[in-house]
């Protein structure tokens, strides 16, 4: 399992319509609002990383009042 976590700029009075319908979604485990660089990160879990991206570009990116995101992977490290 793939996980991410994905850092989302919104268009002011879009944060909270934005958070209710993410959640709602499968692939998130969370989305919180953040004050700071971003305005939400949301924690998103797929098959491959590949899965996440296509999540992120045809789910996330396409809401209106999403202006930007950016996508951090987990790495998993072994010992």
């Amino acid at each position: 399992m793939a996980r991410a976590y994905v850092r989302v700029c919104i268009d002011p009075g879009f944060e909270k319509k934005i958070k209710e319908d993410l959640t709602q979604m499968a692939e998130v485990i969370s989305a919180e609002l953040t004050a700071g660089e971003q305005d939400m990160i949301v924690i998103v879990e797929g098959e491959s990383y590949e899965k996440i991206l296509d999540f992120v570009i045809k789910k996330i990116r396409k809401k209106a009042g999403v202006k930007i995101t950016w996508t951090n992977f987990v790495v998993e490290m072994e010992e």
